[in-house]
């Protein structure tokens, strides 16, 4: 303990009997440190954003589809009943809500101007069980039943320059591959922090795409919420044991389309590639700050050789300031980043000034801000890493102090 101690002031001394040196060093290991941090922040906080905007508005915990690929939706492709499967499936234990949706590709036109988009059919009874889009109209309102109204993304409205009651066509094709054309009225415009909605859906009431596709009472798909991610696996087991399942349908979780989480897995190893070049900058400050000291205390090392200290224990006192030397870095890189993760955290960072363009794809489910998330094992293991640098950084100049002929030293002046 008494060696401890004496390690402890010694180190403290000779930390500070260079302050702009020390500070410097620090610096550098701080600057890795909170970059480190508030990447990892950042990219967590889109994964938990994107993976929010993926389920509340585009594919829900599970996903039930008839159709094989993006093409037309076919008769004989649709899930017949739509509305009283769904109605079934919703009384699975786990299950919150299910809704059933009639999912197509069609172009919008209005006047000149033509557009493709996806065109839904949305139960209006269920929809918002499942999804939220009804929660972010910003201008007009919602759909209603059996009405040939036209609700548009903010995107779309945009580029065709629509208004609430203007009246639109829209193209697609039948379940029977006959070209079909429909007049609707513009009843509302969404703004959702999901980009991919806002770019190309526009919503429709089912029963109305239902007519105009001629698909009955078919839907394309059939969405759901369960209680929790855990109970995905045992919903998709009991739906595919009803009697009414067909086998050619599928049935897909939502972390299926989840492709931007292995961009974050790519922009993570990157992140870890630049943190690893600033830390070893910070290593070459730690190894010049140590071999310095060294160069300036000869004297005082043959000094401490004569009195009787062992080589290692003068290894064991420079490898103390080199850990200090990365404990103050750590220290003051994750005070750095805490402060402005706060500021993430709360705030944001608003992607139009990068991209200068809401609803741009940039690989993730959000429209507009990005923001952090606290990650405090994240904060406790940067420092540690930075600690375990300096360390490392640190022995080999110590070394070369320890082994240094204590008589020549006591000879410099």
């Amino acid at each position: 303990m008494r060696m401890l101690k004496f390690y402890l002031k010694f180190t403290a001394k000779n930390l500070f009997r260079r302050k702009r040196r020390t500070i410097l060093t620090a610096l550098a290991i701080a600057v890795g440190i909170m970059y480190f941090i508030i990447f990892d922040s950042m990219l967590s906080g889109a994964d938990r954003d994107a993976i929010n905007n993926l389920i509340n508005f585009e594919t829900g915990h599970l996903e039930i589809s008839s159709v094989s690929s993006d093409m037309h939706p076919k008769l004989d492709e649709l899930i017949p009943d739509s509305k009283g499967l769904a109605g079934e499936i919703e009384k699975i234990p786990q299950v919150e809500a299910a809704t059933a949706r009639l999912v197509f590709p069609a172009s919008v036109i209005a006047g000149f101007e033509e557009l493709p988009v996806l065109g839904i059919g949305a139960d209006l009874e269920t929809d918002e069980k499942v999804f939220l889009v009804s929660e972010h109209v910003t201008d007009g309102r919602w759909l209603m039943p059996e009405e040939d109204g036209l609700v548009v993304g903010e995107r779309v409205a945009d580029l065709l320059e629509l208004e609430l009651g203007d009246m639109v066509t829209i193209r697609t094709q039948r379940v029977d591959m006959a070209f079909q054309a429909i007049d609707l009225s513009v009843v509302g415009i969404v703004s959702t922090p999901h980009p991919g909605i806002n770019q190309k859906h526009v919503y429709l009431p089912l029963d109305v795409a239902q007519e105009a596709l001629g698909a009955d009472q078919g839907a394309t798909t059939i969405i759901l919420r369960t209680e929790s991610e855990q109970a995905i696996r045992a919903v998709s087991d009991s739906i595919q044991n009803l009697d009414t399942w067909n086998p050619s349908w599928t049935i897909k979780p939502w972390y299926e389309a989840t492709s931007f989480l292995a961009i974050g897995t790519g922009k993570r190893a990157f992140g870890g590639v630049l943190m690893g070049l600033v830390l070893i900058i910070a290593t070459i400050g730690v190894v010049n700050s140590i071999l310095l000291s060294t160069l300036e205390r000869v004297r005082e090392i043959g000094l401490l050789k004569a009195m009787g200290m062992k080589e290692k224990e003068i290894v064991s006192l420079f490898v103390f300031e080199g850990c200090g030397l990365g404990l103050l870095g750590g220290i003051l890189g994750a005070a750095m980043a805490t402060a402005i993760n706060a500021y993430l955290i709360n705030t944001g960072l608003s992607l139009k000034m990068f991209i200068g363009e809401a609803n741009m794809d940039i690989g993730y489910p959000i429209a507009d801000r990005m923001f952090g998330v606290w990650n405090w094992p994240t904060v406790l293991w940067a420092i540690l890493f930075g600690l375990l640098v300096s360390l490392v950084a640190s022995y080999f100049p110590a070394r070369r102090a320890a082994y240094l002929d204590s008589v020549e030293s006591l000879r410099q002046v």
